[in-house]
């Protein structure tokens, strides 16, 4: 078979599918506009208008609940710069009670440690004069 052929066949084959989907199609269409027809109409002008009506109640909550979260926004806005303001004040004041306290109170030192006495040195007691000086220096 030559390649001619072939898409011949083939465009046989999708024109007899598109033939079989119109005629499914006018079926279909004759069920939807027989007796029926004009309810189904009736139904889906009904099912618009109130669409519409919830579309409208809609539109008008949102702007009146937009109103009152723009008012709560902006109470909010203001608050936190009150706060913002207090914060700083009270950073302030934080700051001037530790000066105040580092100006009444000073330091405390460091403990020091206490200097050891130094040590007579000894000599050989080899007389009384000697252990008589010892004695005088300790209790000196």
């Amino acid at each position: 078979m030559s390649f001619s052929t072939v898409t011949n066949i083939m465009t046989m084959l999708f024109c007899t599918a598109v033939l079989i989907q119109s005629i499914r199609l006018m079926r279909c269409l004759k069920d939807v506009k027989g007796e029926n027809f004009a309810e189904m109409v009736v139904a889906l002008d009904t099912a618009t208008s109130e669409a519409r009506n919830v579309l409208a109640d809609l539109r008008e909550t949102l702007r009146v609940d937009c109103a009152a979260n723009a008012r709560v926004i902006a109470s909010g806005t203001a608050m936190r710069e009150e706060l913002t303001v207090m914060a700083g004040i009270a950073d302030a004041v934080a700051e001037r009670i530790v000066e105040a306290v580092g100006k009444t109170t000073p330091p405390p030192k460091p403990a020091s440690k206490p200097k050891p006495k130094p040590r007579a040195r000894s000599k050989p007691a080899d007389s009384a004069t000697s252990v008589v000086a010892s004695e005088a220096e300790a209790s000196a």
